[in-house]
């Protein structure tokens, strides 16, 4: 098998390249080097927005923003996918509500609400949800995931935000609606990452 080996002037190892050994694997390496093959599926760059603090919605039937919870990334290629994950906490202060959230896309001043439910009818469409966060406790604080690989297709700034939305009561973020001042209750985090993925 023919191949071109590189040795190093001294004290080092060698580095060597050979033909595949059918030619269905046959690869041509362009320099300088263009190729996706050698980049796919790494993760270019991370960006990350963590909420430590609490927030109360009282507005029903509506979506609104998560303060803290917006994440920005700059593709370097309009090929380049963005993984966008993370976790809310949430409680309730009705034992009927239901609620959820959804992802939304900001690119030039644009909001798109992605990864979210097909219309149907009244329903609410959530990208995670509907959960009830009450639970029967007003001390209970649901761990509410998301988790999506977007296709934004630009090279501009992209922001990714959450919005969360709930029919009943009040919804908190990071506490419980009760919220009591002891040892056996506690208050959480909220975070969103987003990390851009090589084509």
């Amino acid at each position: 098998m023919s191949s071109i080996k590189l040795t190093a002037d001294s004290g080092g190892g060698t580095f060597e390249l050979k033909a595949p050994a059918s030619s269905g694997n046959t690869r041509v390496l362009t320099l300088p080097d263009t190729g996706n093959y050698i980049l796919g599926g790494r993760i270019l760059q991370v960006a990350q927005a963590i909420k430590t603090d609490t927030q109360t919605q009282t507005s029903l039937n509506t979506f609104l923003a998560v303060t803290g919870m917006t994440v920005s990334i700059t593709p370097s290629s309009t090929s380049s996918k963005i993984l966008v994950q993370g976790k809310v906490g949430i409680g309730g202060s009705s034992e009927t509500d239901r609620s959820g959230l959804r992802l939304v896309r900001t690119v030039s001043g644009s909001d798109t609400a992605i990864a979210i439910a097909d219309a149907a009818s009244n329903r609410a469409r959530f990208t995670s949800g509907p959960t009830g966060s009450y639970n029967q406790f007003l001390n209970t604080v649901v761990e509410t995931p998301f988790f999506f690989l977007d296709s934004p297709s630009t090279t501009s700034a992209v922001s990714y935000k959450i919005e969360c939305y709930h029919a009943a009561g009040n919804l908190f973020i990071n506490r419980s609606s009760e919220d009591q001042d002891s040892a056996n209750n506690g208050r959480g985090t909220s975070v969103i990452v987003a990390m851009e993925v090589a084509a």
